[in-house]
């Protein structure tokens, strides 16, 4: 236009020609249709939400080695979600969708921009379902979803750098989540995309460097009193086991279980133990629920001599004394004259050789006392009669 009107005012003037010649080129349709680009307007900002979630910016990224990525951000809180897929159909926008909504809600505006599987009847049902409003940006005007945008691009050169160190697209993707969700930044305050949705900050290898703070948590309240109401109902006792403790151990196998002998190795936490199984050979975990105490001999029984008789192991079982139960032997001139009344020789207990012992007298049994029996008493109606 500047030329224009050079080439005009070498020629001729006129008052107002600068006017005119500006008015003519706005009215001239191929002088418009062929002109550049105008001034860029002001910046217009997407507002800021007031809560994490309300408002989510969603975009497709790649494909990239034939893998589409699903991007959904959050401008309060700028966390990002962003699912791999094959394809990007209407079907699968809406599940992905899904699975993010069953996470952090549903949300109250999706802005996205004009790709099909967003300009689709179904995707439009699929926002009236659960109360959402859609907003669709300009059509090739990918400045109006800027947030999601910025991130796609982002995402891009970040999955290319962890991938030249050889890790697979899925591991560049997680370590990327991970770094970029626990990265503080100053839009947020110097804080993370973590700690302003979760409100605290997210455990990562890092966290390893700094030193480990031991505190012993306490039980809440609520926590106490349902442990209490639980012990009360089933009438639950507290139970320890120390190691080498002898116990039996349910033993699991095919929707059944059976009790083991095991024995106790060390305790890994408040109810939970590391046994080893006898039979099995093996060591398994075990609640405390899980098992009980197995008795066990400290010594083997002893074994009856060849001298004790039946009868004194009896008495010895039920706590009673042999020697003033049994009758006493009779002296040996009382034997000697009882021989002599029936007319047994005395050769017969001794033998020819001196020097050998002579036979030992058969014991004389002793008489094992009838055990005490209950009377028995008729019962009163048959008090007239006389039983028989």
């Amino acid at each position: 236009m500047v030329r224009m009107k050079s080439i005009a005012r070498s020629f001729v003037y006129w008052p107002g020609i600068d006017n005119d010649i500006e008015d003519y080129v706005r009215r001239c349709t191929p002088c418009c249709t062929a002109g550049k680009a105008p001034i860029k307007t002001t910046l217009e900002s997407w507002p800021i939400p007031d809560k994490p979630w309300s408002r989510i910016h969603v975009d497709y990224a790649g494909p990239v080695d034939g893998v589409f990525f699903l991007v959904v951000v959050d401008p309060y809180t700028k966390w990002p979600e962003v699912y791999a897929t094959k394809t990007t159909t209407t079907k699968t926008t809406t599940k992905l969708l899904s699975q993010s909504f069953a996470t952090f809600g549903v949300p109250e505006t999706i802005v996205s921009d004009n790709g099909t599987q967003f300009t689709s009847h179904e995707f439009k049902t699929f926002c009236e379902q659960h109360g959402i409003r859609h907003v669709r940006t300009a059509p090739f005007h990918p400045q109006s979803n800027g947030l999601a945008e910025r991130f796609v691009d982002t995402l891009k050169r970040t999955l290319r750098k962890i991938r030249s160190g050889g890790n697979t697209l899925e591991e560049a993707l997680q370590t990327f989540l991970q770094v970029y969700r626990s990265t503080p930044t100053a839009d947020l305050g110097e804080k993370s995309p973590a700690e302003v949705m979760f409100g605290r900050p997210i455990r990562t290898v890092s966290t390893l460097l700094l030193p480990p703070k031991h505190s012993a948590p306490e039980l809440q309240p609520k926590a106490r009193k349902q442990n209490e109401r639980f012990n009360k109902k089933h009438g639950a006792v507290s139970r320890k086991f120390a190691p080498g403790d002898p116990v039996y151990a349910q033993v699991h196998q095919a929707n059944s279980w059976q009790w083991q002998a095991a024995t106790v190795i060390e305790r890994i936490g408040s109810v939970t133990y590391n046994v080893f199984l006898e039979d099995r050979q093996r060591l398994i975990r075990s609640h405390t629920n899980q098992l009980k105490h197995r008795a066990v001999d400290s010594a083997p029984d002893p074994v009856p001599s060849q001298s004790s008789s039946p009868l004194s192991i009896f008495f010895d079982g039920f706590g009673l004394d042999v020697a003033s139960q049994a009758v006493p032997n009779p002296a040996p001139a009382e034997l000697d004259q009882r021989n002599l009344e029936i007319g047994t020789d005395e050769s017969e207990y001794f033998s020819e050789d001196d020097d050998e012992e002579p036979p030992q007298p058969d014991p004389v049994p002793i008489p094992v006392p009838a055990r005490e029996r209950r009377q028995t008493r008729l019962p009163a109606r048959f008090e007239p009669y006389w039983m028989t």
